[in-house]
């Protein structure tokens, strides 16, 4: 289980880098990716929307987008500086 993971869509795989990993993991779809690593918080530029339905079923975890989550880290820093 890692605490969380970027993912990547493309040409029909799904690559994840976990937060404490060095290597870019490859998978052949986002629920075997999601099994296997058991992330708390998965990050992607975009998801694909025909993985909505499938995210909204996966409890226990969170899914923003990158941009989303750059800008809540940035008012964060500005609100303690």
């Amino acid at each position: 289980m890692v605490s969380g993971v970027f993912v990547d869509f493309g040409h029909g795989r799904v690559y994840a880098l976990p937060e404490d990993g060095e290597e870019v993991m490859v998978f052949n779809d986002f629920l075997e990716m999601f099994e296997k690593l058991r992330p708390k918080m998965v990050v992607a530029d975009s998801y694909l929307r025909r993985l909505l339905p499938t995210m909204t079923r996966l409890d226990g975890a969170v899914f923003p987008e990158a941009w989303r989550f750059e800008s809540g880290l940035r008012s964060e820093k500005e609100q303690w500086s």
